[in-house]
């Protein structure tokens, strides 16, 4: 029985680094995408989309609905092109069942995204009892008062890194 103990941590702790890694390139592909796709005329249809649509919706002082709005222009199906792109690459590198962790992780990942951004914008999200998000929502809707800082969705530590973090206003 230890032995089996002793053989699963390394496989444990080499299964919790991929999932790690996986979410933190995960996070910082979409704050460089929505920080220079997103608000840069180089990003074409999505620079346009996320402006006209997102931006729109939710400007100013008109941060929350009753429910999720501008789901026409939304651009997160773009995000799924470096995923691929990633994920085809690490399928011909990584072993079958670590491939499998990634994937897993690559998903949760995305789908915190989508669901962060959606719940940021919800009036009375059942997630305003806690701190965390409360913090993390201000930090987002910084970024829709002032659109050139504050990028990043769930990980702001990569603001800081790229130069675009500014402090809620709140």
């Amino acid at each position: 029985m230890l032995q089996t103990v002793w053989w699963l941590v390394p496989k444990l702790s080499l299964v919790l680094m991929i999932a790690v890694a996986t979410h933190l390139v995960m996070s910082f592909a979409q704050t460089l995408m929505h920080y220079k796709l997103g608000h840069h005329p180089m990003g074409g249809d999505l620079f346009r989309n996320h402006i006209k649509f997102h931006h729109t919706y939710y400007s100013k002082d008109h941060l929350v609905s009753r429910t999720p709005l501008g789901q026409e222009g939304n651009n997160t199906p773009f995000f799924f092109i470096p995923v691929f792109l990633v994920g085809g690459c690490t399928y011909l590198v990584l072993p079958t069942d670590l491939f499998v962790v990634q994937v897993a992780a690559c998903a949760v990942s995305f789908y915190a995204h989508v669901f962060f951004d959606k719940e940021y914008h919800v009036e009375g999200s059942r997630l305003q009892r806690f701190g965390w998000f409360r913090r993390k929502q201000e930090l987002h809707f910084s970024h829709h008062r002032h659109a050139d800082s504050n990028f990043a969705v769930i990980d702001f530590f990569w603001d800081r890194i790229l130069g675009t973090y500014r402090k809620s206003d709140a």
